[in-house]
């Protein structure tokens, strides 16, 4: 029992450092309509309501992550939205995975989904528990920096393309199918 209690412990403290991945954005007395997650659907392989990624960088994503599923049954998506609203970029990003598996006819497929929140400056990148063990928090967080300096200078689908492109590279590597 104190085992587990040590995991869960451990797991909520990496979770919510996970969370803070950029400044946060200062309360203001005027209400902002934010799209809710149920509002907003991770339809497709690409989802961009904030419209930050150009045509060109949506189509290559969506061929990449087209021949990923293939070669590898995984399910990777991107979702841009302008604001999570009153939601943390964690809750925002695990609703929005939870519906995508929820729609999905596909069993046995292991499954990425990168949330975006632009005015807010955080992302979230969730991913099925299979994955865990090869894409750790650390890591993730070190193949994140080309993409956080791009976000810096407003290249969102550049940052984005990076990001992605290191994740898929990484899962190359190991022996997942």
């Amino acid at each position: 029992m104190n085992r587990k209690v040590s995991l869960l412990i451990i797991l909520c403290v990496i979770t919510s450092i996970s969370c803070k991945s950029g400044p946060t954005q200062q309360v203001s007395s005027v209400a902002a309509v934010v799209p809710s997650p149920s509002t907003v659907k991770a339809t497709g392989y690409v989802t961009d309501d904030a419209n930050v990624i150009d045509e060109a960088t949506r189509k290559q994503l969506v061929t990449t992550f087209a021949a990923l599923k293939d070669r590898k049954k995984i399910d990777f998506s991107v979702v841009t939205v302008k604001s999570t609203g009153d939601k943390s970029v964690f809750d925002y990003s695990l609703a929005l995975a939870r519906e995508r598996r929820k729609d999905s006819i596909e069993a046995n497929v292991s499954r990425l989904l990168l949330l975006v929140a632009v005015d807010d400056r955080q992302w979230r990148l969730q991913i099925t528990r299979n994955l865990e063990p090869h894409l750790t928090n650390e890591i993730l967080t070190n193949m994140s920096t080309p993409m956080t300096d791009s976000f810096r200078q407003q290249q969102y689908g550049e940052g984005i393309r990076k990001y992605v492109n290191a994740i898929i590279e990484k899962l190359d590597q190991l022996d997942i199918r």
